[in-house]
């Protein structure tokens, strides 16, 4: 059966037609120091004041969204799934946000109606250094407490995710530079960065002890997370490995707060001393099978793949995901039930389009790609959000503004 899709571009006092980011496809490779345009002083989206921005639904069916503008994160409130937004609420990061679509504030909410907000924001001279701040929402979004930074130590802290487990905890998961800083005080070598993981059981008040999940990641890619069928965190991300290989990893809890070891997504073997700001997606499957995407120039060739693993830990051989002479690029993964998507970007030289794959039978199969938007100015990486019951793409860019699109079966 070939997916429908059913779009809306959003009215919002015009605001959301207003966001972009950087040149035609610029914002597919920012760099570590990406940042909103000059003049973002005020509160309002204008032209300039924002590349990216991230939706989260939460346990009432609102929908909340999150953009970086200038030195604030703005975050506004929808009762009808994006077609009018509440007057935002704006949180204060003296010094700037990033907002780098590999490194988007991360939104989530927990069944007491509270909203979580993680972003990275910047620190004192470095281009590249940001501290992880957080805050909290205790009236589903209408107010934030003030945000503060949680990191235990002051290294650097970037590319944050998070996701809320069945009993509401709270996990994150970010890039975490203080293994680098004590290895080069001791003269003692250490490759990139490391992956931090932490907790908390009261709503983000208190955080579990932050000891590292596990060294020498990559310094420049996103952290993918989402739940498993057991209701607990899959963590996914690009790992180097020895000389310095950059292919991906993948942990599982597989109870409460006990994260298993490590093991190896795909075999792409790519070694490359350089940042590929690239990271990976993952999803799971009503029937407990882990489903991932990722990108690599290894060695089946550069591109996007895709692998499932049955039983959650062995995955099978990697499949080539995307037309190779369109450049496919950032994949997402959604699971709805037995239900499952596949999204991800192509440029043809010209336009780019938001291309997707759906499957009906928990990704044994998957429906020939068709595109859903596109557009021929700068964009944001296309994101998958679902509702519980339905899922959708949301995409910003310069030309069009921000539009959710509903993946209609």
């Amino acid at each position: 059966m070939t997916p429908s899709f059913r779009a809306f571009a959003l009215p919002v006092l015009g605001l959301l037609s207003a966001l972009w980011g950087g040149t035609a496809e610029a914002a597919s490779h920012a760099g570590h120091g990406g940042h909103a345009g000059g003049g973002c002083a005020d509160i309002s989206l204008r032209p300039n004041c924002a590349r990216v921005v991230t939706p989260a639904f939460a346990a009432d069916g609102t929908l909340l969204l999150a953009w970086p503008a200038g030195d604030r994160v703005m975050v506004a409130r929808s009762p009808d799934g994006g077609r009018s937004l509440e007057v935002p609420v704006a949180l204060a990061a003296p010094l700037g946000v990033f907002d780098m679509p590999e490194g988007r504030p991360a939104l989530a909410t927990d069944s007491k109606g509270r909203v979580f907000l993680a972003f990275i924001a910047k620190q004192p001279d470095s281009r590249y250094a940001g501290t992880l701040m957080f805050a909290t929402s205790e009236d589903g979004g209408r107010s934030f407490a003030p945000p503060r930074a949680i990191a235990t130590d002051p290294a650097s802290q970037g590319f944050v995710a998070m996701v809320v487990e069945k009993d509401d905890r709270l996990t994150l998961g970010w890039i975490d530079k203080r293994g680098a800083a004590a290895a080069k005080r001791e003269n003692r070598p250490y490759r990139a960065v490391g992956l931090m993981l932490a907790w908390s059981d009261d709503g983000g008040r208190t955080f579990s002890p932050q000891d590292m999940a596990v060294d020498h990641a990559c310094e420049c890619c996103r952290v993918a997370m989402t739940l498993g069928r057991n209701g607990r965190p899959l963590v996914m991300w690009r790992q180097v490995f020895e000389p310095n290989i950059r292919d991906h990893a993948l942990i599982a809890f597989a109870e409460k707060g006990r994260p298993s070891p490590p093991v190896k997504v795909g075999e792409d073997n790519w070694r490359v001393d350089a940042c590929p700001h690239h990271g990976p997606a993952v999803a799971a499957d009503e029937g407990g099978a882990v489903h991932a995407a990722w990108f690599t120039k290894g060695a089946a060739g550069p591109g996007l793949y895709h692998a499932h693993a049955a039983d959650g830990t062995h995955f099978a051989a990697q499949l080539p995901l995307g037309n190779p002479e369109r450049a496919p690029a950032h994949p997402q993964l959604l699971s709805q039930g037995r239900t499952m998507w596949m999204a991800w970007k192509e440029f043809d030289g010209t336009t780019t389009r938001i291309m997707a794959s759906r499957s009906a039978d928990g990704g044994a199969s998957w429906d020939e790609a068709r595109s859903l938007a596109e557009t021929a100015d700068a964009s944001d990486h296309p994101l998958l959000v679902g509702d519980g019951k339905r899922g959708f793409l949301s995409w910003l860019t310069r030309g069009e503004g921000w539009r959710m699109l509903e993946l209609d079966r």
